[in-house]
């Protein structure tokens, strides 16, 4: 006997079906069809089934028969031959949502009519669950690969209550891996078994494809079996499913494997960019190389000058080499406004940024109100026209007044005050020969009061210095976009490592070493290359979560022991990153990464440091780290009260933290109360 059905709730698959050997059909208890030997054959079932043999037989295509219900001999009949008999009660189609409801096939009012096999009162979504957060999901597309048409409309309908999925069907294992390429599907629903092909060999197929290197490939099978199961997974399959599940199921294992195949989409892209700024970074590392080169030239020829502008000359060679190996971009800007301010010989001064089309006060020194303000792109103020045109602009009140027009329109008057008598503008421009901002300089004659404003020797040591200035910022630009991208990456991974809680953590970082470094005068380093590493070590502190499995990462609940001791490996897979160390930056990350779940009773981990055998910057982080995530706001806690923050820190002095660290923090929780607000997520 030809066997063709398989267990309830599931589709009916004929494979050796032909009109000499199938005798009967007869629905079963859940809707199905089988067949029976050795009884009287009806011609119209003859004529429906030819050329049915190696498909899914519908009973939309016999509408003139009535299906017997029951499991006894009985033969077809022609619709009209004799009243239909009433179907035994039907399940409601939680098996399945392919079926209709209680009623069945050949049950009053139903019988005859073979097409109820896929007619639902209703839509399909009313019996498939409500899909949580659906809007997570970018649209994807589903493959359903299967040579049975009722396998992919149920698919299709199972899948109209997620509204990003696009269900595509492909009925021949021949054309599948081309669809598949064409598609490049988030999921492939792939049969095991085909009439012109092998659906475990196709599955091999698609993990060889390299642009399917992120589809999650799914089995579907009419049975249950371990050696089959065992060989889909070493084929590359990410899921064996026995058709069809319950919708529920279904739906969330299809979202389940969509996401995780965006996951590895966003991640590769990530990955993507960040190869090419390395790669860029590297150019721009040359770049800097041939302005040194170009700089020592240039020395070499100024150096027939005397006294102030021979010693400027050398100041700037001795900040050229600075900077070269400072990597943060606040601490650049610093630095480079400190030192223009002193060439000039000047008391304030301000470093503009163009960003989206308006320039950013980025950095200032003695400028009240100029931090972080924004001016127009335009000739509205002299710095903007300065940054429109790429001219620098040397100017005093008496010149201004002469031209009737007011100094105070160099910024704001909120920001340089009524009392500005002078002013030297001077833009800072790429190689490519764009703007990147301004050097704002005030009132020249503050300092060398045999002076009367700014002067020509001015105009050319700052005009040197910004262009040395140009290479150094947009070579800071590049790392801190590497390092946002490596942040991302982490916060793809684990949400609660964002960027505004890293920035934070490394802001109350460099405030910590600050208050430090005034109580330790005689071993302290506030040298902006120190402090650079500093803040880069505190910003990727827990980069090494990357290498961590995603259910560990987000499991809503406490770790198990065994999740734990995978979770401390964060550390070490940190500190790896930065392995080969070559600058301070790298063995600032590395040294942080790796300790800053060290206590000074020695009882953390990786290494059971304890003291100051723990380096004093993985000291800092750890506060600030514990501060911050203490201080914020998560789905499994609200934020600690800023009494409740000082008695753990008092608590914790001397066992988890450094106590003279903890000290600090507390004298100055105020100060990082504000840093924290300065950055909220």
């Amino acid at each position: 006997m030809a066997r063709g059905w398989a267990d309830r709730g599931r589709a009916v698959r004929h494979r050796h079906l032909r009109p000499a050997d199938i005798l009967e059909l007869e629905a079963d208890e859940g809707g199905l069809v089988r067949d029976r030997p050795r009884l009287p054959r009806a011609p119209a079932l003859d004529r429906a089934l030819r050329g049915a043999e190696g498909r899914g037989v519908l009973l939309d295509e016999l509408p003139q028969l009535r299906v017997r219900p029951g499991g006894r001999p009985g033969g077809l009949r022609r619709a009209g031959d004799q009243p239909p008999l009433r179907a035994r009660g039907l399940q409601k189609p939680q098996d399945s949502p392919l079926f209709p409801p209680r009623g069945g096939l050949g049950g009053a009012g139903q019988a005859g009519k073979g097409r109820r096999l896929l007619q639902e009162r209703g839509s399909a979504s009313r019996y498939s669950p409500t899909v949580s957060d659906p809007a997570a999901l970018q649209p994807f597309t589903v493959l359903v690969v299967d040579d049975q048409p009722i396998i992919g409309e149920g698919v299709r309908r199972i899948l109209a209550a997620l509204p990003q999925a696009r269900v595509e069907v492909c009925a021949a294992a021949a054309e599948a891996l081309a669809r598949a390429r064409a598609l490049k599907p988030a999921v492939i629903l792939q049969d095991i078994h085909m009439p012109d092909g092998d659906g475990l060999e196709l599955v091999a197929q698609y993990r060889a494809a390299g642009e399917l290197a992120f589809t999650s490939v799914v089995v579907l099978s009419a049975e249950e079996e371990a050696r089959t199961k065992a060989d889909a997974f070493a084929r590359g399959a990410n899921d064996y499913i026995v058709k069809l599940p319950p919708a529920a199921e279904f739906i969330a294992r299809v979202r389940y494997h969509a996401a995780a195949s965006q996951a590895q989409r966003e991640r590769d892209a990530a990955f993507r960019e960040l190869a090419a700024a390395e790669q860029e970074l590297a150019r721009r590392n040359a770049l800097l190389d041939q302005v040194n080169v170009r700089l020592a030239q240039s020395n070499r020829e100024l150096r027939v000058d005397v006294g102030t502008q021979r010693e400027r000359l050398d100041r700037i060679a001795r900040v050229s080499a600075d900077l070269a190996r400072v990597q943060d971009l606040d601490i650049m800007l610093t630095a480079i406004l400190r030192e223009a301010v002193s060439l000039a010989g000047c008391n304030s001064g301000v470093v503009y940024l163009v960003e989206g089309g308006s320039l950013r006060a980025a950095e200032a020194i003695g400028a009240t109100g100029a931090a972080h303000a924004r001016l127009p792109l335009d000739d509205s103020t002299f710095v903007g026209g300065v940054a429109q045109s790429g001219e620098l602009a040397r100017l005093d009140r008496i010149e201004c007044a002469r031209a009737g027009r007011d100094l105070a329109a160099i910024g704001t008057e909120e920001m340089f005050g009524p009392r500005t008598k002078s002013a030297l503008i001077v833009p800072v421009v790429r190689a490519e020969g764009n703007v990147m901002g301004c050097i704002a300089l005030l009132d020249g004659h503050a300092i060398r009061r045999d002076a009367h404003g700014f002067e020509e020797a001015d105009e050319q040591i700052v005009t040197h210095f910004a262009s040395l200035a140009a290479v150094a910022v947009e070579r800071a630009q590049l790392v801190r976009a590497m390092i946002l991208r490596m942040i991302a990456m982490a916060e793809l991974r684990d949400p609660t490592e964002t960027a505004g809680h890293v920035g934070r953590v490394a802001d109350l970082a460099i405030m910590l070493y600050d208050r430090w470094c005034d109580a330790h005068p005689d071993r302290a380093d506030r040298g902006p290359r120190t402090r650079d590493s500093l803040r880069i070590g505190a910003l990727l502190h827990d980069i090494g979560k990357v290498g961590i499995r995603d259910a560990i990462l987000k499991k809503p609940g406490r770790l198990d022991e065994a999740e734990f001791a995978e979770m401390r490996r964060h550390t070490q897979i940190g500190a790896d990153l930065f392995a080969g160390i070559r600058t301070d930056f790298d063995e600032s990350a590395a040294s942080v990464a790796l300790a800053h779940h060290e206590r000074w009773d020695g009882r953390g981990y990786p290494q059971g440091l304890r003291g100051e055998e723990i380096p004093l910057f993985a000291r800092i982080v750890a506060v600030a780290d514990v501060f911050d995530a203490l201080s914020a706001r998560r789905s499994y806690k609200e934020a600690w009260a800023p009494a409740k923050i000082a008695a753990y820190f008092e608590a914790e002095a001397g066992k988890h933290f450094d106590p003279e660290l903890a000290e600090i923090l507390l004298a100055n929780q105020k100060v990082a109360e504000a840093i924290r607000a300065r950055r909220p997520d």
